[in-house]
């Protein structure tokens, strides 16, 4: 199911345990979630967005995969945690670009040079799905 996603929902926590739930576009490669800051409008710059606030304090985080549809039949969702860190430079940057640019022909056009890339390190995934549903 992860494969064919377009886009998850990433799930960050704040110093003082706030939640913080944002739509992320994403690529994945068995052990590694990567998602970028990318060019698109923000009121902030990169390192003042909640996500990037968030990872900086508290490295745990979420994704959630989910497949809805008013078969109910046919729901499902897989959910990702690990420990996330912003990536400014280096071989994991490097790598999850690659694949995100490789994913969304969008990234074709725009320059990723100069944004972080945060990289979550998974450790654990648990799905659930209605029955007679394949999530993978």
């Amino acid at each position: 199911m992860t494969e064919r996603q377009r886009v998850a929902r990433l799930a960050t926590v704040d110093l003082h345990g706030h939640p913080h739930q944002v739509p992320i576009v994403f690529a994945f490669d068995e052990h590694r979630l990567y998602s970028p800051i990318d060019t698109k409008p923000k009121r902030v710059s990169a390192h003042q967005l909640q996500r990037v606030r968030n990872i900086q304090v508290n490295p745990f985080a979420a994704v959630l995969f989910d497949e809805y549809s008013e078969d109910w039949s046919q729901l499902a969702w897989v959910l990702a945690r690990g420990k996330s860190i912003l990536r400014e430079t280096g071989f994991e940057r490097e790598a999850g670009l690659a694949l995100l640019i490789k994913k969304y022909p969008q990234y074709r056009s725009q320059s990723l040079t100069e944004w972080p890339v945060i990289v979550i390190e998974i450790d654990k995934i648990t799905s659930w799905k209605a029955k007679g549903f394949s999530v993978r």
